[in-house]
């Protein structure tokens, strides 16, 4: 092994949050597939070379009524292997409370950091709030979605999002993301969500890299079929 897998890659930190949905409705077929895919964007950013950006990777899951940090924000080294399990409940608004309040803690991301990512992911609604019915101006009141993009720095933070399955409510998504030009990924299956993560992974992986690491560098969409972009 590489005496540089053991030593601290230095320079500013390109920060990315992954907020992931653990309730039960995530069982089976597809918690299998995030775990993969999972470990598949771990490997992939680890094996960047050169960055200017250095990938430093915060795991948040939310279900069965809590808020779990399992990995803090850090650079990721070669004992980084999670393996999630489904159940329970859908607490998104307190998972949108936590990485707002991390990202505005400059204790863990740090004033130097360029701009973070945050990547939602989730198959349903929320169980601490009822958007039913609801615009997305409505929506946008929320007082946890609202952390999110009134903070000083969460709300510069680009967001993606992948809604899995014909439960969530896009609405919720596209109010996360809040900007018209970018995406709500719609996963039918499980293919859709290896294209995602695929998606997410070189998106950033190209930023690291760039001579501006502060901008958003999203590629090309040209994996997903039509249905699965959404405005």
């Amino acid at each position: 092994m590489l005496i540089s897998n053991f030593i601290k890659k230095e320079g500013r930190a390109l920060p990315v949050f992954i907020l992931l949905d653990v309730s039960g409705s995530m069982s089976g077929q597809k918690i299998e597939t995030v775990n993969v895919a999972l470990k598949e964007m771990i490997n992939s950013f680890k094996k960047i070379e050169n960055p200017k950006g250095i990938i430093e990777l915060c795991l948040i899951t939310f279900g069965g009524g809590q808020v779990n940090v399992i990995k803090e924000l850090s650079q990721i080294t070669d004992s980084d292997s999670y393996t999630l399990s489904a159940n329970g409940d859908t607490p998104m608004g307190k998972a949108f409370e936590k990485v707002a309040e991390m990202i505005e803690d400059k204790n863990i991301v740090s004033s130097r950091a360029y701009t973070p990512t945050i990547v939602l992911i989730s198959d349903g609604n929320p169980t601490d709030y009822n958007p039913t019915g609801k615009s997305i101006e409505e929506i946008m009141s929320w007082e946890s979605l609202q952390k999110v993009h009134s903070g000083l720095r969460a709300s510069k933070a680009t967001k993606l999002a992948m809604g899995i399955g014909g439960d969530v409510d896009i609405n919720i998504l596209k109010a996360f993301i809040n900007n018209n030009e970018i995406p709500v990924i719609s996963a039918k299956d499980n293919n859709t969500i290896s294209k995602f993560f695929e998606w997410v992974t070189m998106s950033i992986s190209v930023r690291s890299v760039s001579t501006n690491p502060n901008q958003a560098q999203l590629e090309d969409t040209y994996m997903f079929d039509k249905d699965e972009i959404q405005f």
